[in-house]
């Protein structure tokens, strides 16, 4: 009896236990094995800590509304790894995920690579070869960790793009901000422009020593361009662009995707003196563009969202909207891997609720309940920690009733274990 989907799928993320091995000769020899797929179609690249894949769903919609065949990798999945890599918005038919994962498979059990390949090396250039052998035009491609010695980092781009740095994978990028930010600063290419979210200062000076190094054209928000968040409520949020002498509309929540609409906006215009991309086409893009699991309303009696932010900068941002969302008493879940910095992160967000349930999701990177709890407990007293995403989110709503409120955020894995449950649930 052949391989089924199931089979090769269990084993690509078996690769998953072997870690994370940073470098790029094993991807470009993956790729080479593959024909150079990468080679078949333009990219844009997008890196940073917070923001990265908000940034990349606003240029892929923003590309899709201008009429080219649009790809958009991103990672890790929330609920189906064929969200990783899409076509104009659509993912791959389970048809076509399993004739490329067992093509990958093959090629991989061949060996004859530098290394053992990764789980990330292998999905790259899987996205790579999905993108080619889908007539791509044009992907746009995050950046997995870091971006030096990223797999990613084997293209070269139209344009570069990166949103706010902070400190995160200390072990692998380094425990400074400076340091973080040359590994993410290195994305950059010669000749090709970039276009960058505010940052914090010992990321600047290295993102403009790395321009200089690179011949790259730098744009800086708050600096060269301006986005203003006009209006913000639950169903969406309003920008003005000067740079378009125009205001949009967004389905997306929160007045921090008014500085990733305008990055967005600078890498559109940037392609627009290649491609074809006019100011409507932006506008539309913008006003299309969705992104699971931000700020994203799932349910109501108790108002329950959704957000995978995992950092101390991304922590703030949600407080800054947290007044969005009445309802008392307000409780938090939350669960996030071992290489974040938790403790951090709670400590901004943890006191703006009544409650805290710490949880794990089901992944062996996960922080334990016990260590998430230690993590909040500094914070806010009001804590306990329960085992599993779906039955948090049930003690979370008893707790919240129906006048409550519930944020359920963390890692994406989090996010997606409580998609899974909500949607099982309750339907989609």
């Amino acid at each position: 009896m052949g391989r089924t989907l199931d089979d090769d799928l269990r084993w690509l993320y078996s690769l998953e236990n072997m870690g994370i091995k940073l470098g790029l000769s094993n991807v470009r020899a993956l790729l080479h094995r593959l024909g150079e797929p990468q080679e078949r179609f333009a990219t844009v690249h997008v890196a940073g800590s917070n923001g990265k894949g908000s940034v990349s769903a606003m240029v892929a919609s923003i590309l899709r509304s201008s009429g080219f065949r649009t790809g958009l990798y991103t990672s890790p999945h929330l609920v189906r790894f064929s969200e990783r890599m899409t076509m104009d918005g659509n993912e791959m038919t389970q048809a076509d995920l399993g004739k490329k994962v067992s093509e990958m498979r093959e090629v991989v059990e061949a060996g004859g690579f530098p290394r053992p390949l990764t789980f990330f090396e292998i999905t790259t250039a899987m996205a790579f070869l999905h993108f080619a052998d889908s007539m791509a035009e044009i992907a746009v491609v995050e950046v997995g960790m870091g971006g030096r010695l990223d797999a990613t980092n084997v293209i070269k781009p139209l344009c570069c793009a990166i949103t706010p740095m902070g400190l995160e994978h200390t072990a692998f990028l380094g425990d400074t901000i400076a340091k973080i930010a040359y590994e993410k600063a290195s994305i950059m290419k010669e000749g090709v422009p970039t276009i960058s979210s505010p940052q914090h200062p010992d990321a600047m000076r290295v993102l403009y020593w790395m321009a200089k190094c690179r011949q790259s054209a730098l744009k800086v928000s708050g600096i060269d361009f301006r986005a203003e968040c006009v209006a913000c409520d639950a169903e969406g949020t309003t920008v003005a662009l000067p740079s378009l002498n125009a205001k949009v509309r967004m389905g997306l929540l929160g007045g921090y995707q008014c500085q990733n609409a305008g990055v967005a906006t600078e890498v559109a215009l940037e392609l627009g003196k290649k491609i074809d991309v006019s100011n409507e086409n932006i506008l539309r893009g913008l006003a299309d563009a969705r992104w699971p699991g931000r700020l994203q309303v799932v349910g109501r009696n108790p108002t329950t969202v959704l957000d995978v932010t995992h950092t101390p900068e991304g922590a703030k941002a949600i407080v800054s909207e947290l007044d969005l969302f009445p309802g008392s008493p307000r409780v938090l879940v939350v669960g996030m891997l071992k290489d974040k910095d938790a403790r951090a992160a709670m400590d901004v967000l943890a006191p703006h609720f009544d409650q805290v349930i710490c949880t794990a999701p089901a992944s062996p990177r996960a922080l334990s309940p016990q260590g998430m709890l230690e993590a909040v407990r500094t914070s806010n007293p009001n804590c306990w920690a329960v085992e599993g995403v779906s039955d948090s989110i049930l003690a979370a709503e008893r707790h919240a009733g129906k006048e409550g409120f519930v944020l359920i955020c963390g890692s994406l894995y989090t996010v997606g274990e409580a998609m899974c449950f909500l949607e099982g649930r309750n339907g989609p």
